[in-house]
């Protein structure tokens, strides 16, 4: 190898390590905005269907929607369904949650006297008690200002200018969707092409269908707990059906964290409910990723127990609940894109 080969390999490396390293710099400057544009076309993957499904329909006066109206149509029946669901569940939710903190301090005065009942028949039981007297001072500054931080907290998420932004971006992800994968298409030499659309295909096929899973799944343990606590005659069945359904979207600690709410308050019941509750619960957490999870999630997705497990870690560990949010859908993506380049690359047998 000659000097100057020598020189031109090592500004070629040097030039790839540079552009690379600018690239990582750029993608941790947008880290927002993409997770703003990934989350957009999780949206408008699930939602497609829907918008042919409208497009298919006609007008009262006979005429197809077009593409643009099928979309309006589709926003403004789901701005309904959700102000309906607001107006039946918030209102309740929010008077629950406001009475749940009024009382806490009650809640932890029963426990504290069941706590210490124990103690005096078991003196070996740690001393719980002593961690729940300093509780009250908590809980009276939560009853003090739990309406008004509940009330601030709505108007604040109600407000948020990334809500407004996905929903816009997911319009026209809907409206330019063809056009977009079009682009993307045609960055590829032309031999190629076909098999790009195959795999763009399949990719919003993995997105759409985890979003209509995550809501199954959420939908399947939240009506089941509203059920279950009421007929245990648990207080505030509404509020811990809702926490149960949001914690089923948080991934690993979510489901956990809404059944020891419900035990919390089931502490303060009467014996046999808190049993109820502790039984129903631990029916729920071994139903929910024994069965529902993998039955839905391998049928939709299509992805094995330890890759699931192993991107909802990476997920977590680079962006928090977020990226364990957004992790099973990324992961199904690029099992696509794997595969793909994969088939090409390996031998076939």
């Amino acid at each position: 190898m000659t000097q100057r080969e020598l020189v031109g390999r090592t500004a070629t490396v040097l030039a790839v390590v540079i552009l690379a390293w600018m690239l990582v710099w750029v993608v941790r400057q947008i880290t927002e905005v993409l997770i703003l544009l990934l989350v957009s076309g999780i949206l408008a993957s699930g939602l497609a269907p829907l918008v042919r499904r409208v497009e298919r329909g006609r007008m009262p006066g006979g005429r197809r929607f077009s593409r643009g109206g099928a979309i309006f149509v589709l926003y403004l029946a789901i701005f309904a369904v959700v102000l309906l669901i607001l107006s039946i569940i918030l209102i309740p939710a929010v008077n629950e949650s406001t009475r749940f903190v009024q009382q806490l301090p009650q809640f932890i005065e029963k426990i504290r006297s069941w706590v210490t009942g124990l103690q005096t028949r078991w003196p070996w039981l740690p001393d719980v008690a002593g961690l729940l007297d300093r509780v009250p001072s908590l809980t009276t500054t939560l009853s003090r200002f739990g309406p008004q931080a509940a009330g601030v907290a709505f108007r604040f998420l109600g407000g948020l200018a990334s809500v407004t932004t996905v929903l816009v971006f997911t319009f026209y992800m809907l409206l330019e969707g063809a056009d977009i994968k079009r682009g993307v298409i045609a960055l590829f030499p032309a031999s190629e092409r076909p098999r790009v659309g195959l795999v763009l295909d399949r990719i919003g096929a993995k997105f759409g269908g985890w979003l209509r899973a995550q809501l199954l799944l959420s939908l399947s343990v939240a009506v089941p707990v509203a059920l279950g606590l009421s007929l245990l005659r648990i207080p505030y069945p509404l509020l811990l059906s809702i926490v149960a359904g949001i914690g089923e979207l948080i991934p690993m600690v979510g489901p956990t964290l809404g059944a020891s709410v419900a035990i919390l308050v089931a502490l303060s019941q009467q014996p046999w409910q808190l049993v109820g509750v502790v039984i129903f619960y631990t029916v729920v957490l071994n139903v929910e990723p024994h069965v529902l999870v993998p039955r839905i999630m391998a049928r939709v997705v299509g992805m094995s127990p330890i890759l699931t497990l192993i991107a909802l870690l990476t997920g977590i560990k680079l962006l928090g609940i977020l990226g364990g949010l957004l992790a099973v859908p990324v992961a199904a993506g690029l099992q696509v894109i794997v595969a793909e380049i994969a088939q090409e690359v390996l031998p076939r047998p």
